[in-house]
């Protein structure tokens, strides 16, 4: 049950203020995973909310902040500034619903045309320098991340963005990111607050599907936003696409979460990687593990993040557990074990499609201490192949230190 007390609006108000599509009874589209059957399960009763697709939950400000990247209390003023600062949501929703029609939503284009609306955006926009040493800094070269058209998120000028794709001969209608303004005029779905970089999420033939946006100043743990213009007029879903680096013929392929993360990881170790938008994307796992098998794969091996072997023992420092910080030290942390069993659940899904296609898979487990627990330091894949190669590069630096 959300505490209620102070607020008066309610997670229906905020479902109706973000045109959440609504499929059925209390069920909608999920605007985190791009969900379009109704998966997302509102309940007006308790005031909280669960994707049955993603695991994402929470309460109604979560809904609202964690979408627009905000805290929780910028979220309650713009949703109360919307909602004329308490008027009586009955009324209001009548309103909403007598004077905004659903925007009219765009059919996904052609894989094709929005790889090359994508191309055509990621070669106008420039690379900042802020930007470029964050990557090198997780392990690329200038030429690494050349080749996977790392881009900076616009603040201006999106309308002549726009205009110039089109002139060129690009299709807009259709393509995640892009959408009609009130003036009919095309513009991208790029706001001051979701600064960051671009991360282009690439199909088995390097065909850019969708991108993500690389938050500057991340949120509530959200580091990732999805170049998507659902609910707005003529936008569509990116959806939650798969993204592939690497040899397709190899015999072992690699399975991760998240595309810049696979990548990084594909660079610093030669293998190839499948990266899902996160653990709990496997239903998009499978065709891409068929059209693998189709060729020369033997092995999967599950690179998840070494959340799946989190410790539970509560520290008071878990970013999410005013539990435990508020009501004395429980002998386990609700939040860790919580998040704990949702990965290691998603790993469990895994898993199960391995076994119905007959494919062999093992888990890959890193930074460990004595009872297999995770020591809390290196999480991703990207980041062991990376304390890798500066180990195996330290004792040479070192004497290429002497000599000179």
């Amino acid at each position: 049950m959300y505490d209620m007390t102070g607020f008066d609006y309610d997670i229906t108000d905020v479902a109706n203020l973000l045109r959440l599509h609504k499929r059925r009874g209390n069920y909608y589209d999920c605007p985190f995973c791009g969900d379009t059957k109704g998966r997302l399960n509102i309940n007006p009763a308790k005031n909280v909310f669960r994707c049955n697709r993603c695991d994402k939950s929470g309460g109604m400000l979560q809904l609202y902040a964690d979408l627009h990247n905000l805290t929780y209390r910028e979220a309650n003023e713009e949703i109360r500034e919307a909602l004329n600062k308490g008027e009586y949501r009955q009324v209001r929703q009548a309103k909403v619903q007598e004077e905004k029609e659903e925007p009219v939503q765009s059919k996904l284009a052609p894989l094709d045309e929005r790889h090359r609306t994508y191309t055509e955006l990621l070669d106008r926009l420039p690379l900042y320098s802020v930007h470029r040493e964050n990557l090198r800094s997780r392990g690329l070269t200038i030429e690494q991340i050349k080749e996977r058209r790392y881009r900076s998120v616009p603040m201006y000028g999106l309308h002549k963005i726009a205009e110039t794709i089109q002139e060129s001969g690009c299709v807009l209608e259709g393509v995640p990111g892009f959408y009609r303004d009130p003036e009919e005029r095309w513009t991208l779905n790029f706001k001051t607050k979701n600064s960051g970089f671009l991360v282009p999420v690439e199909s088995m033939d390097g065909k850019i599907q969708a991108c993500q946006i690389r938050l500057d100043h991340p949120r509530d743990n959200n580091k990732y936003l999805w170049f998507s213009s659902a609910g707005y007029p003529h936008g569509v879903s990116s959806g939650s696409p798969v993204h592939v680096i690497g040899d397709l013929d190899a015999e072992n392929v690699y399975l991760t979460e998240g595309g810049l993360k696979g990548s990084i990881a594909h660079y610093l170790s030669g293998h190839t990687f499948i990266c899902l938008a996160g653990v709990n994307m496997y239903r998009s796992l499978r065709p891409v593990l068929e059209e693998f098998q189709q060729r020369k794969m033997k092995f999967l091996f599950e690179a998840f993040d070494m959340d799946k072997k989190l410790k539970t023992d509560c520290d008071k420092h878990y970013h999410k557990c005013s539990v435990c910080s508020e009501k004395g030290t429980p002998e386990n942390c609700p939040y860790k074990v919580e998040k704990r069993r949702i990965i290691q659940n998603a790993c469990g899904k895994v898993y199960g499609i391995c076994q119905e296609l007959s494919l062999p898979v093992s888990r890959m487990v890193w930074d460990q201490d004595a009872d297999g627990n995770w020591n809390g330091k290196l999480k991703g894949i990207d980041d062991y192949y990376y304390a890798k190669r500066a180990a195996q590069t330290a004792p040479l630096q070192e004497q290429k230190g002497v000599d000179i």
